[in-house]
């Protein structure tokens, strides 16, 4: 069972990272387009959900960071977050998907 949820894990957060990540390129897609133009487009409903769902799945690594581990620390430790944030989903969601299996498991 062990190894079922360490697998279920790694392939949630390995998702989970992937679709953070597209949703965080989408929207700040959507910031650099209209940098510098005279003719302002606001966001489409699209570039709106993406950074809404960006904003949840960063979560709670988003609250964690603060503007001062921003400037002062190297970028690496950004990244740690940011795996170990995709991780925690991963092992959050795997947990929630085997929890009947490991609920009988415990009754036998």
């Amino acid at each position: 069972m062990k190894k079922r949820i360490i697998i279920t894990t790694i392939i949630v957060a390995v998702v989970h990272f992937a679709v953070m990540f597209n949703m965080m390129i989408v929207a700040a897609g959507s910031i650099v387009k209209n940098l510098g133009d005279a003719d302002y487009e606001p966001p489409t409903k699209f570039e709106q959900i993406a950074e809404s769902t960006s904003e949840i799945l960063m979560q709670p690594g988003y609250s964690l960071w603060t503007p001062w581990m921003g400037k002062n620390l190297p970028d690496f430790i950004e990244w740690i977050f940011v795996i170990g944030n995709s991780l925690l989903w991963g092992f959050a969601i795997a947990m929630l998907i085997n929890c009947r299996k490991l609920l009988k498991r415990q009754k036998a």
